[in-house]
Parts: C-alpha cells; structure tokens; sequence
C-alpha cells in the first residue's frame, strides 16, 4: 500500500540587516496532502502576512524554497516540509496591486 505525502509550510522573515531568516515558529500554518490543493508562492513572488493575535506580521519578496522530504521508518506517511523565506524590499508596493 502506498503512503500519501503530508505538506508543511513554514513561511520566515528576513529582515534586511540580517544575515539569516528569523526562527518565528509557525507564522502561517499550511498543511495539506497530495489529494489537496496547496498554493505556495514562489521565488520572486510578493507576500503580506499579517496575523492579529499571534505569530509575527512581515510582508516582502520571496527570496527561497527549500524542500526537506522525510520517509519515517515503518508504514506511516512520508513529509515534506516547506521552508519560504520572505526578504524585504524597497519595492513600491503601491504598484502591485490597485486596491
């Protein structure tokens, strides 16, 4: 029997003085499976996270994609795990988007 591949996003910020992304922990929880439908950005793509209550707000460009796919011994269902690093810009984001 043939195991299905659970998705995990994780989306960090990197702010533009820094050297590495930030560890916020789950800023933007996203899981889904192969039957599923899961939209990620990609690189060079422009995302705005803003959260109310918990987690960090941060929006910029999509500066990396890292894929880690897991195969737990045993007979349960294989991972991937998805790290998005969002970097700021100078970019206007006034020209994205005319709201």
């Amino acid at each position: 029997m043939r195991n299905e591949v659970k998705y995990f996003a994780n989306f960090q910020h990197m702010a533009a003085r820094d050297a590495r992304p930030r560890d916020e922990g789950d800023t933007m929880p996203v899981a889904f499976t192969e039957q599923q439908f899961g939209l990620l950005p990609s690189v060079g793509d422009y995302v705005s996270i803003q959260n109310a209550e918990t987690g960090a707000s941060f929006s910029g460009k999509v500066q990396s994609r890292l894929f880690s796919y897991i195969q737990p011994q045993g007979n349960s269902d294989a991972h991937c795990l998805i790290n998005i690093v969002v970097a700021d810009t100078d970019d206007d984001w006034g020209l994205l988007i005319k709201e």
